[in-house]
């Protein structure tokens, strides 16, 4: 007998996403999964309007998904959509056509029910008791969550995303001290109006959730630049994206081409964390909002809070 499927889909800033899982003891065993980058949040204006264009990139991204959904057969499809439609003021335009073709509700989250259902990912995979800040850098906000098990004691969203990042700050295509250090110190001033939610706490370990880190992790197992994700190593990294000169000739040893585009912006981001809340080093997450969505899904839990 064939097992159960569950399938998630996750309208993210930067790239949509779509996991189906099966049930194993208490994780998961993965079926497949599907990406595609579609960055909603750059397809946004002065007025934070959707253009047409993005959004028929995203629909087409949508489309794909329905047949395979089709294939699939899921028992339980849950679907999110985070901060670029939370922003957009014509949001309701884009989800009326994606819940048209995947014949699904969209659940549009609000940042502390994206930023608590992370922290169920990161529970649901890491199996800890220790004391966690964990940080999720996306394409339109940044997620700060500190807690332990299964209890959130801090959790923020703050309107910082490598997507948005990247059209203010390097929207001139240049990877030099000047944009890294607007665009950190942007990023600094942001974080500064919750600082002090965190550094009263002492927590034991910092985990990163995103593509940012991963592609930071990834550059430093291939280059071996120091033993772990540490400030020493994100300066390292810079440089190297400095020395490239252009985002169009962004090239470092063991970064993804398709992670280039927004790479120096989330760069950015994790430095003005890291220099913000004294960080020393950091560990990469095997979970995030999508194995928080699985958690929610296998206990029947489909309501946000």
């Amino acid at each position: 007998m064939t097992a159960a499927h569950y399938t998630i889909i996750d309208l993210g800033s930067n790239s949509f996403h779509m996991l189906t899982v099966t049930k194993q003891g208490n994780g998961f065993n993965v079926v497949s999964k599907h990406k595609q980058k579609v960055r909603l949040a750059a397809g946004l204006n002065g007025q934070n309007q959707l253009d047409l264009e993005t959004m028929e990139k995203g629909w087409s991204c949508l489309r794909h998904f329905r047949k395979l959904l089709d294939h699939i057969q899921p028992i339980s499809i849950l679907i999110t959509a985070t901060a670029a439609l939370r922003i957009a003021t014509n949001s309701q335009q884009f989800l009326t056509t994606a819940e048209d073709i995947l014949q699904q509700p969209v659940n549009l989250i609000s940042g502390i029910q994206e930023a608590k259902t992370i922290f169920k990912g990161v529970s649901f995979t890491e199996n800890t008791n220790k004391e966690l800040l964990v940080l999720d850098i996306g394409g339109a906000s940044t997620e700060l969550i500190l807690g332990q098990c299964n209890d959130v004691h801090v959790a923020n969203s703050l309107d910082i995303g490598c997507v948005t990042w990247l059209s203010h700050y390097f929207a001139d295509n240049l990877l030099n001290e000047y944009n890294f250090n607007n665009a950190i110190n942007a990023a600094r001033q942001v974080i500064s109006k919750v600082k002090e939610q965190y550094t009263k706490y002492q927590w034991e370990l910092t985990l990163g959730a995103s593509g940012t880190i991963q592609a930071v992790n990834e550059v430093n197992q291939v280059q071996k630049l120091t033993d772990d994700l540490s400030y020493e190593l994100l300066q390292k990294i810079k440089q190297q994206c400095i020395d490239c000169q252009t985002m169009g000739a962004l090239q470092i040893v063991g970064l993804e081409e398709s992670r280039t585009p927004v790479f120096a912006s989330g760069l950015a981001i994790l430095i003005a964390l890291f220099e913000s809340l004294d960080i020393k080093s950091m560990q990469r997450s095997r979970g995030a909002l999508r194995e928080g969505l699985i958690s929610m899904m296998f206990n029947d839990q489909m309501n946000f809070q």
